[in-house]
């Protein structure tokens, strides 16, 4: 599954699946979606970030889809979630078997149509953390050196390079499991924690989970599809978003998450 709304939506309404310059779109539920974008034909379609702080004509979130007007679901399970795609002609949308609209698109039409939580700046969102594809856990990496003092440690690789202190590590395994630190450093091995260390010695064969937000407004980065949050994109490099990062969970392989909001700035579309 992709994103969960927790909070706030700003409306909740049905719109059309885009069928964009004669290509078809396809829309996730949970996918975080664009809508009236140029090119478009007033329809949603994916939230696909190009660029910093993408200032692109697809750069504005509009909302989260959370369902479809397909009377029989259609599931895919390379991404955990049901699936809606858009069709043009009138054979294809008369041979559709759909359900559920409702608001200004009448029970009769036949065209593709998605559910979606709009959003706005005070929308809160739960995201899953993947490395590199859907249901791929943040690497763990292990302690080759430790230290006495909790100022750092190096380990096997993440797969990451951070930004200083732009980075969150959990312990695992060790004396110092269940906590989190922000780290300094810009290694994907060796490791810096300047305030607070941490409060315990760090030995060799303790396990480190990372990701590369933090807490408060910070820049993040979503998958191709805007299904996850990538753990494996470099951050104030390359692409990314502004986000408001309120809660990291690391604790459990395989269910990483995060809950945030957009920041101001997104909507914006102001540098920082």
């Amino acid at each position: 599954m992709g994103y969960e709304v927790v909070k706030n939506p700003v409306h909740v309404g049905w719109y059309p699946v885009d069928y964009t310059n004669s290509t078809a779109q396809t829309c996730y539920i949970g996918q975080i979606v664009v809508l009236g974008p140029t090119g478009s034909t007033n329809g949603v379609k994916p939230w696909v970030i190009a660029g910093v702080a993408d200032t692109t004509a697809d750069w504005i979130p509009f909302g989260v889809v959370i369902g479809t007007n397909n009377r029989t679901p259609l599931y895919n399970a390379t991404y955990g979630a049901e699936y809606i795609t858009s069709v043009r002609t009138q054979a294809a949308q008369v041979a559709r078997d759909w359900t559920g609209q409702e608001g200004m698109f009448s029970k009769g039409d036949p065209q593709a149509l998605v559910q979606v939580a709009v959003l706005g700046p005070h929308t809160v969102l739960k995201g899953r953390i993947f490395n590199g594809a859907y249901g791929t856990a943040p690497t763990v990496a292990t302690v080759t050196t430790g230290s006495s003092d909790g100022t750092g440690y190096t380990s096997s690789a993440n797969e990451f390079t951070p930004v200083a202190y732009k980075a969150t590590y959990y312990c695992r395994k060790g004396a110092n499991a269940g906590l989190y630190r922000t780290s300094y450093d810009t290694s994907t091995t060796t490791k810096t924690f300047y305030g607070p260390n941490w409060p315990y010695d760090i030995a060799v064969g303790d396990q480190f989970v990372g990701s590369n937000l933090v807490l408060g407004t910070t820049t993040g980065m979503l998958d191709s599809l805007g299904m996850w949050i990538e753990n494996s994109a470099a951050v104030m490099t390359t692409n990314y978003i502004f986000m408001d990062v309120l809660e990291l969970n690391l604790s459990t392989a395989g269910e990483e998450y995060a809950i945030f909001k957009l920041n101001t700035l997104q909507y914006l579309g102001v540098r920082a």
